[in-house]
């Protein structure tokens, strides 16, 4: 996205604020692509860095929404706060649900492999390492309960390895999660401080 598609999307998401307080805003991002491109950055580079500019003008509807309700705590003020912030939590629900139903769905997938690999694979162990137990009828040729306890092994070794990736994956997402959140909980954060 180019400069001017950016700041046009830009102020259109803030219409509805105080002139002076657009004005702002946008002298500001402005400013972010002149200092940028003297940095030898491309207008495309710019924009990708300061993100979405309707995710951005709720943000900024947001932010200002609660400045007004600290500066005057009046019923009409504390509405808008309230309203701007539910705005920006429907667009994050609308849009982090599905996603986060589907990392439920992988990550209960991942658990459930993994339990079942091990389980699995001690039964087999079992089956192999105990002559008289007859779960696997493995009670015959050494060839056969030789491979039985290599396959229980290697069973419960690869559970092993798929739930530890499952705890490597499920920690990256929820560091990245957590890092979302504060960039909401800044919002709120900068109003109070």
């Amino acid at each position: 996205m180019n400069r001017n598609e950016f700041l046009s999307r830009l102020r259109r998401g803030l219409e509805g604020l105080a002139p002076d307080y657009i004005h702002d805003v946008m002298h500001d991002y402005e400013a972010h692509f002149t200092d940028g491109l003297a940095q030898g950055r491309t207008e495309h580079e710019i924009s990708h860095a300061l993100g979405d500019p309707g995710r951005l003008a709720r943000e900024l509807k947001a932010e200002a929404g609660f400045r007004r309700w600290e500066a005057d705590r009046t019923p009409g003020n504390m509405a808008g706060a309230v309203l701007a912030l539910l705005g920006l939590a429907a667009v994050d629900v609308m849009l982090l649900l599905p996603v986060l139903g589907m990392l439920l769905g992988v990550f209960a997938g991942f658990a459930a492999a993994s339990v079942g690999l091990v389980a699995f694979g001690f039964a087999l162990l079992l089956g192999a390492l105990i002559p008289g137990w007859a779960l696997f009828g493995l009670t015959g040729s050494a060839a056969l309960v030789l491979a039985a306890a290599l396959a229980g092994i290697g069973l419960i070794a690869t559970g092993t390895g798929l739930g530890a990736l499952f705890w490597l994956l499920a920690n990256i997402i929820i560091k990245a999660m957590v890092e979302y959140a504060r960039l909401h909980f800044r919002l709120i954060n900068t109003v109070t401080a």
